[in-house]
């Protein structure tokens, strides 16, 4: 929890170097949740995904372990007069929250940093309603110098994914999981992301 911690005041500007992928991931997610929606979004860092749906969703539910990440979150929500986002302290393995009780669940850039994305999987699918989006940067295979580099410098400052992923491979993790994709694109950038989402029956 350290790392995040820490890296939560520099947090943005680190998305924005893959800006091309980055808002193209906030753009498609934002596509694909119903307006009026409930929404939950675990692990959310400074709150991008949550504060890009708030003009759409009803409420929201924005959710991170690390409490200096949500000040930030809450911060750019109030600096934009958002209304409508809750921040809360929750656990992506257990986030009390009742089952079936939000339309659209999002966990975004966190699958391939967990130990038991199996856990994760299954209390996301608990909560969603109708839809779990899980977008996530495709690191395995970068081309390039900068891409590479800015990955490295962030393991230096403590950033250790468990798992990293090509498209395909992020496709096959997702139906390992119980996550099998009903829908799932990438979005070209210096580092590209999937975005995937598995669908309720």
């Amino acid at each position: 929890m350290a790392f995040w911690d820490f890296a939560a005041p520099f947090y943005d500007r680190a998305e924005q170097t893959n800006a091309q992928a980055y808002d193209g991931m906030l753009q498609l997610t934002r596509k694909l949740v119903p307006e009026g929606a409930a929404v939950f979004e675990a692990a959310a860092g400074t709150g991008s995904v949550s504060i890009a749906l708030a003009d759409k969703a009803k409420r929201i539910l924005c959710t991170d372990l690390s409490q200096r990440m949500l000040y930030m979150a809450q911060r750019k929500a109030n600096q934009q007069g958002i209304s409508n986002i809750e921040f809360s302290v929750h656990s992506i393995f257990e986030t009390g929250e009742p089952d079936n009780s939000y339309d659209i669940v999002i966990a975004s850039q966190i699958l391939h940093l967990i130990d038991e994305p199996q856990k994760a999987a299954a209390e996301l699918k608990r909560i969603a309603r109708t839809a779990v989006i899980t977008p996530v940067c495709l690191l395995k295979g970068l081309h390039g110098f900068f891409p590479k580099q800015e990955v490295a410098f962030w393991r230096v400052l403590g950033f250790a994914p468990r798992r990293e992923f090509d498209a395909d491979g992020y496709r096959r993790f997702l139906a390992e999981i119980g996550l099998p994709p009903s829908r799932f694109e990438i979005i070209n950038g210096n580092m590209p992301m999937a975005v995937s989402v598995y669908e309720k029956e």
